[in-house]
Protein backbone atom coordinates (compact mmCIF):
# COMPACT_ATOMS: atom_id res chain seq x y z
CA UNK A 1 0.00 0.00 0.00
CA UNK A 2 1.45 3.41 -0.63
CA UNK A 3 2.29 6.01 2.25
CA UNK A 4 0.20 9.14 1.24
CA UNK A 5 2.22 10.73 3.72
CA UNK A 6 5.52 9.74 1.47
CA UNK A 7 3.98 10.72 -1.79
CA UNK A 8 2.93 14.01 -0.47
CA UNK A 9 6.32 14.72 0.31
CA UNK A 10 7.82 13.83 -2.87
CA UNK A 11 4.92 15.85 -4.57
CA UNK A 12 5.75 18.74 -2.64
CA UNK A 13 9.34 18.36 -3.43
CA UNK A 14 8.50 18.98 -7.01
CA UNK A 15 6.20 21.36 -6.91
CA UNK A 16 8.74 22.99 -4.57
CA UNK A 17 12.12 22.47 -6.68
CA UNK A 18 10.22 23.63 -9.85
CA UNK A 19 8.28 26.64 -8.27
CA UNK A 20 5.26 25.13 -9.56
CA UNK A 21 1.78 26.72 -8.29
CA UNK A 22 -0.89 23.41 -8.69
CA UNK A 23 -3.57 21.97 -6.48
CA UNK A 24 -3.17 18.28 -5.63
CA UNK A 25 -5.64 15.84 -4.65
CA UNK A 26 -5.60 12.20 -3.70
CA UNK A 27 -8.69 10.07 -4.22
CA UNK A 28 -9.18 6.49 -3.71
CA UNK A 29 -10.12 5.79 -6.83
CA UNK A 30 -10.84 7.31 -10.15
CA UNK A 31 -15.04 7.97 -10.23
CA UNK A 32 -15.53 7.84 -13.84
CA UNK A 33 -14.65 4.22 -13.51
CA UNK A 34 -11.51 4.23 -16.08
CA UNK A 35 -8.63 2.91 -15.93
CA UNK A 36 -6.40 6.44 -15.47
CA UNK A 37 -4.29 7.48 -12.47
CA UNK A 38 -4.15 10.87 -12.48
CA UNK A 39 -6.70 13.91 -13.97
CA UNK A 40 -5.46 17.21 -14.74
CA UNK A 41 -8.10 19.68 -14.41
CA UNK A 42 -7.42 23.19 -16.73
CA UNK A 43 -10.36 24.91 -15.44
CA UNK A 44 -9.16 24.65 -11.74
CA UNK A 45 -5.50 24.36 -12.38
CA UNK A 46 -5.46 21.12 -10.16
CA UNK A 47 -4.13 17.39 -10.48
CA UNK A 48 -5.64 14.54 -8.69
CA UNK A 49 -4.14 11.11 -8.55
CA UNK A 50 -6.42 8.25 -8.25
CA UNK A 51 -4.59 5.70 -5.80
CA UNK A 52 -6.29 2.19 -6.71
CA UNK A 53 -5.61 2.64 -10.42
CA UNK A 54 -1.98 3.45 -9.65
CA UNK A 55 -1.44 0.64 -7.74
CA UNK A 56 -3.12 -1.91 -9.95
CA UNK A 57 -1.22 -0.55 -13.09
CA UNK A 58 2.06 -0.57 -10.86
CA UNK A 59 1.26 -4.26 -10.33
CA UNK A 60 0.57 -5.01 -13.49
CA UNK A 61 3.68 -3.00 -15.38
CA UNK A 62 6.06 -4.10 -12.49
CA UNK A 63 4.54 -7.19 -11.06
CA UNK A 64 8.07 -8.31 -9.28
CA UNK A 65 9.32 -4.72 -8.28
CA UNK A 66 8.31 -2.92 -5.19
CA UNK A 67 8.16 0.84 -7.37
CA UNK A 68 4.63 2.15 -6.12
CA UNK A 69 5.95 5.93 -5.42
CA UNK A 70 8.34 5.88 -8.36
CA UNK A 71 5.06 4.77 -10.24
CA UNK A 72 2.74 7.56 -8.68
CA UNK A 73 5.72 10.36 -8.94
CA UNK A 74 5.81 9.45 -12.84
CA UNK A 75 2.28 9.18 -13.21
CA UNK A 76 1.94 12.85 -11.01
CA UNK A 77 4.53 14.29 -13.20
CA UNK A 78 2.62 13.53 -16.42
CA UNK A 79 -0.20 15.39 -15.24
CA UNK A 80 2.14 18.36 -13.77
CA UNK A 81 3.55 17.81 -17.61
CA UNK A 82 -0.37 19.20 -18.81
CA UNK A 83 -0.27 21.40 -16.45
CA UNK A 84 2.80 23.17 -17.18
CA UNK A 85 2.47 22.87 -21.03
CA UNK A 86 2.45 26.06 -22.96
CA UNK A 87 0.99 24.94 -26.04
CA UNK A 88 -1.89 22.93 -24.71
CA UNK A 89 -4.23 25.96 -24.56
CA UNK A 90 -3.31 26.34 -28.35
CA UNK A 91 -3.55 22.72 -28.58
CA UNK A 92 -7.11 22.40 -26.97
CA UNK A 93 -8.07 25.24 -29.56
CA UNK A 94 -7.11 23.53 -32.41
CA UNK A 95 -8.74 20.03 -31.63
CA UNK A 96 -11.74 21.64 -30.74
CA UNK A 97 -12.00 23.56 -33.99
CA UNK A 98 -11.55 20.78 -36.03
CA UNK A 99 -14.22 17.66 -36.88
CA UNK A 100 -11.03 15.73 -38.77
CA UNK A 101 -10.98 12.72 -37.03
CA UNK A 102 -6.97 12.33 -38.21
CA UNK A 103 -5.97 15.49 -36.92
CA UNK A 104 -8.03 14.85 -33.56
CA UNK A 105 -5.73 11.93 -33.29
CA UNK A 106 -2.58 13.81 -33.87
CA UNK A 107 -3.57 16.18 -31.47
CA UNK A 108 -4.30 13.88 -28.71
CA UNK A 109 -1.20 12.17 -29.52
CA UNK A 110 0.69 15.46 -29.52
CA UNK A 111 -0.85 16.66 -26.44
CA UNK A 112 0.41 13.59 -24.75
CA UNK A 113 3.75 13.48 -25.88
CA UNK A 114 4.16 17.08 -25.08
CA UNK A 115 3.36 16.22 -21.11
CA UNK A 116 5.36 13.37 -21.16
CA UNK A 117 8.24 15.41 -22.23
CA UNK A 118 8.01 17.88 -19.01
CA UNK A 119 7.37 14.76 -17.34
CA UNK A 120 10.98 13.41 -17.76
CA UNK A 121 12.16 16.89 -16.83
CA UNK A 122 10.25 16.61 -13.21
CA UNK A 123 11.26 13.40 -12.37
CA UNK A 124 15.17 13.03 -13.18
CA UNK A 125 16.07 10.89 -10.47
CA UNK A 126 13.63 7.69 -11.89
CA UNK A 127 15.35 5.28 -13.76
CA UNK A 128 15.19 6.28 -17.44
CA UNK A 129 14.36 2.60 -18.47
CA UNK A 130 11.35 2.83 -15.75
CA UNK A 131 10.05 6.26 -17.18
CA UNK A 132 9.95 5.28 -20.46
CA UNK A 133 8.18 1.75 -20.32
CA UNK A 134 5.68 4.04 -18.39
CA UNK A 135 5.85 6.34 -21.23
CA UNK A 136 5.52 4.31 -23.86
CA UNK A 137 2.76 2.04 -22.84
CA UNK A 138 0.47 4.90 -22.23
CA UNK A 139 1.52 6.49 -25.61
CA UNK A 140 0.59 2.98 -27.55
CA UNK A 141 -3.27 3.86 -27.65
CA UNK A 142 -2.52 7.38 -29.10
CA UNK A 143 0.01 5.68 -31.73
CA UNK A 144 -2.66 3.10 -32.78
CA UNK A 145 -5.21 5.95 -32.77
CA UNK A 146 -3.74 7.75 -35.46
CA UNK A 147 -2.17 4.53 -37.39
CA UNK A 148 -6.10 3.51 -37.19
CA UNK A 149 -7.11 7.27 -38.55
CA UNK A 150 -4.40 6.79 -41.63
CA UNK A 151 -5.45 3.48 -42.35
CA UNK A 152 -9.27 3.98 -43.02
CA UNK A 153 -8.28 7.69 -44.53
CA UNK A 154 -6.20 5.27 -46.94
CA UNK A 155 -2.69 6.99 -45.86
CA UNK A 156 -1.42 4.45 -44.11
Amino acid sequence: MLENKNLIQKINEILERFNLSIDVHIEAKCPLNRNIGGKYNAGDHSITLFLEEIQSQSRWMFPEEDVLLEYALVIFAHEAGHATDPYLQKLVELYDDTEDELKKRKIELLVEVQAWKIARALVREVPEKFFNKIKRISLEHHYEAVSARMENAGVA
